[in-house]
């Protein structure tokens, strides 16, 4: 298939973009460069036409753009790139007869709810409850994308980590040092793995994955139906518990 990949130069992005040339024909599109990459477009989810240029020609989305945590509140751009962003991807898909959808979500379109172990958190727990700015931003995501399979049937898996961490150099997305291991972190590389993973599935019709790599994580969420459903698993583990 041919693969827009947005934010490939980030986090998450440049490990599914990795995977993804493997068997993939993969376009590269962030706001910035993208090392090792030809087949690559410098430009802005928030800009309409860029977005809607990149999309043509292509069969699927795979979305990965996160915006920093510390953006979110006070005015920040991370309110608006996670919304407005996402929104104009799913335009772009529907626009061009787009039919499959990948989506880096959260866990935190739940944080409104009791969390586990007072709650156990599963795919399919709707009203979606938020918590806070970056959380609002992410259950607005979900509900774009709820929409647009709704009303255009695209074809939509929503992958829900909780803290994205990368283990070997023990940093989250945001550059902040991780001391101990806690059940929701899960490594940047078995994201990536889940999106693809999700891209490759033949029958999804709207879906949400929540995925773990902890036995509190485990028992907090129903990330073993994710194994079932994609047949996915994290490479890496850790002993964390709730």
């Amino acid at each position: 298939m041919k693969i827009l990949l947005t934010g490939a130069a980030g986090f998450v992005g440049r490990p599914a973009l990795d995977l993804l040339g493997a068997d993939h024909e993969v376009t590269a599109f962030d706001i910035r460069a993208v090392a090792g990459c030809a087949n690559a477009i410098a430009g802005d989810v928030l800009d309409y036409e860029a977005v809607m240029a990149a999309a043509a020609g292509h069969d699927a989305i795979v979305n990965t753009i996160m915006a920093p945590n510390p953006s979110y509140g006070d005015g920040g751009g991370g309110f608006t790139v996670n919304v407005t962003g996402v929104y104009n991807l799913l335009e772009a898909a529907r626009a061009h007869g787009i039919k499959r959808f990948v989506h880096t979500s959260s866990g935190a379109v739940h944080a409104g709810y009791p969390q586990p172990p007072a709650t156990f958190l599963t795919h399919d727990l709707y009203p979606l409850k938020a918590s806070g700015p970056y959380a609002l931003s992410k259950l607005l995501q979900e509900e774009l994308t709820r929409n647009f399979h709704e009303r255009h049937g695209l074809s939509i898996a929503c992958i829900r980590p909780w803290g994205i961490i990368d283990a070997e150099r023990m940093v989250t997305t945001d550059g902040h040092r991780v001391a101990a291991f806690n059940w929701g972190h899960i490594d940047r590389h078995d994201v990536a793995a889940a999106l693809v993973c999700a891209l490759d599935a033949e029958d999804i019709d709207y879906e949400c994955f929540y995925v773990m790599a902890t036995p509190g994580g485990y028992r907090a969420v129903d990330a073993a139906r994710t194994e079932e459903r994609l047949g996915w698993r994290p490479a890496m583990t850790f002993d964390a518990e709730l």
